[in-house]
């Protein structure tokens, strides 16, 4: 089969088209990334665990599907990464810890099943920020994964390998997941698209946990597009989460192409304290793309002591990670700064505990109230660009700052998604949040396709 690709298509939704039009192979499209994660990757460390063997006799399968005129769907044979904290099965999950790094799932995540039954071909495991916790992917037992922007800047996290990867252009689709911003923040600082669906829309079954009250699995991708149809996968009942929510199935992708025009878009002001200038100048930039388009601008408080309340809330993340660590803190299997912060969050009291579960309910009753007559939040994903690796981002006051954003989507479990809106002057990403109604992912991803349909912030990758 003669192809008409050199290089790695500018999307999956671009490479899908060229598998079902046989202008690509899957076998060949694996290729390409694999050259691609062999050129860059000890650059970036994006990958813990490269799965080449069987992602070659995956696409293999598909090129065979492709030839028939049988693809199962539009995600087979594209190349998709998993963030190491989803089993894999009879391949180590290690969770970015040294404490479950002889980890062997038995089965695959309930997500990578529903890839793998898509036909998508699973290429690697991506570094994460150990056990998940916290914001660099500076991980101290797989080494640190890197900005391609800037290789002296971190990629953010927890899902730093896959936003890298994604970046690098090492693959098409990945997984990410989200307690605090951790799909969110990485698109945002690699300029890429990462979606947090609505809680409960994606299961959670074989990813390891943060905090069940708020871990959102999610995809992240190039594009809104390419995130709606990993989406179209992913969003599946399943009674092995919980906190699964059985909800009618959609296209999400059928309603991308509609317009925005007599949307109503409501600014945040408290989001937009603390932003850095060039942050909050391409933020500005992206309302005025807005507007061009129809849509109506306003700014509004959903809360007005909200600063107040998200300190009330920390302490789920924290008190919940360690409990589910429990056993590896005993052992003293978990590194700094992340113990720490587990330890105190065991010892929060039981009162302040149910206090914070009262409190993030009451942000999202608020938060969906504050919709009512509006369709959309937009805010800055998050408010400075990525820190230097060597930059100590233990501080408290850091760490707030680099969430306190997104973590409040996290908190109502509304779907919110980051997409690329331009390049500081030093060359670093930032990011446009925009943020729906509960169970409202087909207006989430609209809204960023819209946008991405006007500008090509998200088709700009680095030179590394």
């Amino acid at each position: 089969m003669k192809t008409s690709f050199t290089d790695l298509p500018d999307s999956l939704t671009t490479a899908s088209d060229a598998l079902e039009k046989k202008l690509l192979s899957s076998s060949e499209l694996l290729e390409i990334n694999i050259t691609r994660i062999e050129e860059t990757d000890g650059k970036v460390n994006s990958f813990v665990t490269r799965m080449f063997e069987t992602a070659r006799e995956d696409a293999l399968s598909s090129t065979e599907r492709a030839l028939k005129g049988s693809r199962l769907s539009p995600l087979d044979g594209i190349p998709i990464a998993v963030k190491d904290i989803y089993d894999t099965e009879g391949v180590v999950t290690s969770r970015g810890s040294a404490a479950y790094k002889d980890h062997i799932p038995s089965k695959d995540a309930t997500t990578v099943k529903l890839l793998r039954d898509s036909g998508a071909v699973i290429i690697g495991k991506t570094n994460t920020h150990e056990v998940a916790l916290g914001g660099t992917t500076n991980n101290v037992n797989h080494g640190a994964t890197r900005n391609p922007w800037n290789l002296a800047h971190v990629p953010g996290g927890s899902s730093g390998g896959s936003a890298s990867a994604l970046a690098a252009r090492q693959c098409l689709g990945a997984l990410g997941s989200d307690t605090g911003g951790s799909i969110r923040i990485p698109a945002a600082f690699c300029s890429v698209t990462g979606h947090k669906p609505t809680y409960g829309l994606v299961s959670r079954a074989g990813v390891f946990p943060v905090s069940y009250l708020l871990d959102h699995a999610g995809p992240m991708a190039i594009s809104a597009e390419d995130c709606a149809l990993m989406l179209n996968a992913l969003a599946k009942y399943d009674p092995e989460d919980r906190d699964s929510i059985n909800v009618e199935s959609k296209n999400y992708r059928a309603e991308l192409n509609n317009e925005i025009k007599g949307l109503r878009f409501v600014v945040i002001p408290s989001f937009l304290e603390g932003c850095e200038t060039e942050v909050l100048e391409n933020f500005h930039l992206s309302l005025e793309v807005m507007k061009n388009l129809g849509v109506a601008i306003e700014y509004f408080e959903p809360i007005e002591n909200i600063n107040e309340i998200r300190e009330k809330i920390a302490c789920l993340i924290s008190a919940e990670s360690g409990t589910y660590n429990l056993i590896a803190l005993e052992k003293d299997l978990i590194s700094e700064p992340g113990r720490t912060r587990m330890l105190g969050g065991l010892s929060t009291p039981v009162e302040k505990y149910i206090e914070a579960i009262q409190l993030r309910k009451e942000i999202q009753a608020l938060y969906e109230k504050g919709l009512e007559n509006f369709d959309a939040y937009v805010t800055p994903t998050t408010p400075m660009t990525a820190e230097a690796i060597e930059k100590d981002p233990t501080q408290e006051q850091h760490i707030t700052n680099k969430f306190k954003n997104t973590q409040i989507f996290d908190f109502s479990h509304q779907p919110s998604i980051s997409v690329p809106n331009g390049l500081s002057a030093s060359g670093l990403p930032t990011g446009l949040m925009i943020s729906t109604k509960l169970f409202s992912d087909s207006l989430t991803l609209r809204i960023g396709h819209a946008y991405q349909q006007v500008t090509s912030h998200h088709l700009q990758s680095p030179e590394i």
